[in-house]
């Protein structure tokens, strides 16, 4: 596997915030979100055999390992790394962007899908594989980055028109006023969930965190 970084941290998005994880993020992405904060993954990182990686990741004292990237599901590898970790018993979040099948990583007991629906804001509102979203289970989650009225538009366009039987997450982009956007949920009373990135709170942007 292509890999650009590992550490320990905690889970600073979605409906695992403050849970301890190993990261592991892959190299290379399909996208190109103009807000995106993990550039540095678009491009070199360091080959690395996905059965050391596992046997690395299986000793960790997490008890979750954080699969992101960049767009881990381009990883030839990935399904091997996935199947053999969650059989040890280790529970894994994958952080996808949703362009590509999340079908085979569906099937294991142990997974959380974190799914990406990208708003206009990133350039990238056509990527959705659409039949994504028929394949996301209850514990999975959707997520949507808003950073202005557009992108809350195209969020309220979307719950309208998709069944979504799982969570939903609306994001703040990294600068836009949080308070904005809860206002906007209850004038709208959307059941959906707000959360910040926690991890940036904590220690601002840099990588490793």
């Amino acid at each position: 596997m292509l890999i650009t970084e590992k550490f320990h941290s905690i889970q600073g998005e979605g409906t695992l915030t403050g849970v301890p994880m190993y990261f592991v993020r892959t190299n290379l992405c399909n996208l190109r979100c103009k807000w995106c904060d993990t550039t540095y993954s678009f491009t070199g990182g360091t080959e690395e055999p996905v059965r050391s990686l596992i046997e690395e990741c299986s000793k960790v004292w997490e008890d979750w390992i954080c699969l992101t990237g960049g767009e881990p599901l381009l990883q030839r590898d990935a399904k091997e790394f996935v199947s053999s970790l969650t059989g040890m018993g280790k529970k894994i979040l994958i952080e996808t962007g949703g362009s590509l099948d999340i079908e085979p990583f569906t099937k294991y007991d142990g997974t959380v899908i974190d799914m990406d629906v990208k708003t206009p804001s990133s350039g990238e509102e056509r990527s959705l594989k659409k039949e994504n979203l028929e394949k996301l289970r209850e514990l999975d989650y959707i997520k949507m980055v808003i950073q202005n009225e557009i992108d809350f538009s195209f969020a309220l366009e979307f719950l309208k028109n998709n069944l979504v039987k799982c969570e939903v997450i609306l994001q703040p982009a990294w600068g836009t006023p949080p308070d904005w956007l809860v206002n906007r949920v209850i004038e709208n009373r959307l059941n959906v969930r707000v959360m910040l990135q926690m991890h940036k709170i904590i220690y601002g942007e840099k990588r490793g965190v």
